[in-house]
């Protein structure tokens, strides 16, 4: 289908969106590192953690929603520059924060910046000319800064505290508002289709949707109790780290094998796939976990979580032309991603996390088979398309 562009990214723009979406996605990212470093700043339990990283993300997916108005009527710069300024100060106060009242306060306040950087970086990597690249090179920088900084972080908190890496992350933020002069300072142009289809597969998209959002609670109580997992175990704190950001590389194969699968045998088998290794990951998880198990399961999990991921996106995109549900994913899936954490606290019992796993484990079938079931209703109604 023909489609007009009258907007381009250049690679000052592109790289300026990158940077912006990965610093906004950051703490969602590294989550399981997050969640220790705060840990280590306040001396917070475990359920009042997993609370901590849920207000975050949730801010994150608020602002992500608000954003979508926002967009079109404000100056990309200027919105991009209030969020990295509200991650600014809510890394400050967190560094200043021991109490769970004030370290919620900065979270929530880092949490909306993290949701305007995300937008601003996502319309600015939308208007480019292949979009489908610019979003692959901003996973591609994202998996791999964060990978680094999760097998990293033990090692910094242990020399410099928590308190200095929170700081160290404030002033890296702020000196990244330098390369808010490449963004566009809006969007240019318009794409769409030519023929003015504008057809939502209402069906699909519920199917897409409701499965996005159950999906990502479940990734969400695992990743965000990790760490939690392996050092109740008795992990030491530097293979937890190696297991966090073998992770993270892994995800990156989990994305490859995905494009080149759907396109041999479309997208059930495929999700099928990821959701057997992504409980695999989680059975791993349960009981006395060894360094060995703590990343092997790492590795599958941010494996089977980065090969649905693709193809969730796919079934969203051919819900509606115009992609609209493919954004309101976005929104989504981080929702659903900070309720995973409080779900998961709201169940856990001192250090047993197999409640958790359990309800994760149950979560992701249920959530596959509700997109399964949308793409077999549409395949009878529409063969060609799925």
């Amino acid at each position: 289908m023909k489609t007009v562009t009258a907007a381009r990214l250049d690679f000052r723009g592109l790289t300026a969106a990158v940077v912006l979406g990965t610093l906004g996605a950051l703490t969602i990212m590294i989550v399981p590192g997050f969640v220790m470093l705060v840990g280590a700043q306040s001396n917070l339990d475990d359920r009042q953690l997993g609370f901590i990283a849920s207000w975050d993300i949730n801010a994150t997916a608020i602002a992500i929603g608000v954003s979508t108005f926002l967009i079109a009527r404000l100056n990309w710069r200027h919105l991009a520059l209030a969020g990295l300024l509200l991650i600014v100060i809510g890394n400050v106060l967190t560094a200043g924060g021991h109490t769970y009242p004030s370290i919620m306060a900065a979270r929530i306040c880092a949490g909306v910046g993290e949701g305007l950087a995300i937008a601003v970086s996502f319309a600015a990597l939308g208007s480019a000319a292949n979009p489908d690249r610019a979003f692959g090179v901003y996973l591609i920088v994202g998996l791999t800064v964060s990978a680094a900084v999760l097998v990293s972080l033990p090692l910094l908190q242990g020399r410099f505290g928590a308190a200095t890496v929170f700081y160290g992350m404030a002033a890296l933020t702020l000196t990244s508002t330098a390369l808010l002069r490449w963004l566009p300072r809006a969007n240019t142009g318009r794409s769409g289709r030519l023929d003015g289809t504008a057809d939502v597969s209402k069906h699909l998209a519920v199917a897409g949707l409701v499965g996005v959002f159950l999906y990502f609670i479940a990734q969400g109580a695992v990743w965000s109790y990790f760490e939690r997992i392996g050092a109740a175990s008795g992990v030491n704190a530097v293979t937890i780290g190696e297991a966090m950001g073998l992770s993270s590389f892994a995800g990156m194969g989990g994305a490859l094998v995905a494009v080149a699968m759907v396109t041999r045998c479309g997208r059930v088998w495929p999700l099928v796939t990821s959701g057997a290794i992504s409980i695999s990951s989680f059975c791993m998880l349960h009981g006395h976990v060894t360094g060995v198990q703590l990343i092997t399961a790492g590795i599958l999990f941010n494996f089977g979580w980065n090969l649905a991921q693709p193809l969730l996106s796919g079934v969203c995109s051919d819900a509606d032309c115009r992609g609209r549900v493919v954004v309101a994913m976005g929104c989504i899936q981080t929702v659903g991603f900070g309720i995973g954490p409080a779900l998961a606290a709201v169940i856990l019992r001192g250090h047993d996390f197999a409640p958790s796993l359990w309800m994760s484990a149950a979560i992701v079938v249920v959530s596959l088979v509700i997109v399964i079931a949308g793409l077999k209703f549409q395949t009878r109604l529409l063969p060609a398309t799925v």
